[in-house]
């Protein structure tokens, strides 16, 4: 199947289905990239901790690595539920390594669900960048105004609230374009077909 970029060339690229009910294998993937995205979010659970100390905005700032994991199965397989999954994965994966324990397995779900709301209005009948760009906004919108209170200030003022926003949707942007050539990489080689 050819497809055309965004610069006007045109690529071969391996059709994805989407849509429908996710296959055993779909799900695999989807777990597996949980999985693999726990290399970033138990560190990362970590790093927040101590940047937390630091400034409100560092760990707003980390917010797009959070999105990262969370996105990328919806990218590469397409299905309802993938985010979920990994999300799961990656929930399971930090109950047992971090400090939050099995808190870490709701939040990420919580997170899993915010990032395939704007598929589920659709019923995963499309896969728009529109929709993508849209779960980052849900995402930076919820994490980001919470990040104030991650790291203690019981009170965040209107604009720290907003700027918290501001850079964590920054941030989900710019992994969520990290995530379409990851995505990408993993399509071309093979992962899943």
């Amino acid at each position: 199947m050819a497809s055309q970029t965004d610069d006007g060339r045109l690529v071969h690229v391996a059709p994805v289905a989407v849509g429908g009910r996710p296959s055993t294998r779909d799900m695999l993937v989807a777990a597996a990239i949980g999985v693999a995205g726990s290399l970033i979010v138990v560190p990362l659970t970590y790093l927040q901790v101590f940047a937390g100390i630091a400034h409100v905005y560092l760990v707003a700032a980390t917010l797009g690595l959070w999105f990262l994991p969370c996105v990328v199965p919806l990218i590469v397989v397409r299905k309802p539920g993938a985010s979920l999954i990994a999300c799961l994965a990656m929930g399971v994966v930090s109950a047992a390594t971090t400090p939050f324990g099995v808190a870490a397995i709701g939040a990420l779900i919580m997170e899993g669900l915010l990032i395939e709301l704007p598929f589920m209005v659709t019923l995963y009948r499309r896969w728009t960048r529109p929709q993508f760009v849209a779960s980052a906004m849900l995402f930076s919108a919820l994490m980001g105004t919470m990040a104030p209170r991650a790291v203690g200030v019981d009170s965040p003022t209107t604009p720290m609230a907003l700027i918290s926003f501001a850079v964590a949707l920054a941030s989900s942007l710019v992994f969520l374009v990290l995530g379409f050539a990851v995505a990408k990489g993993l399509r071309s080689r093979g992962v899943t077909r």
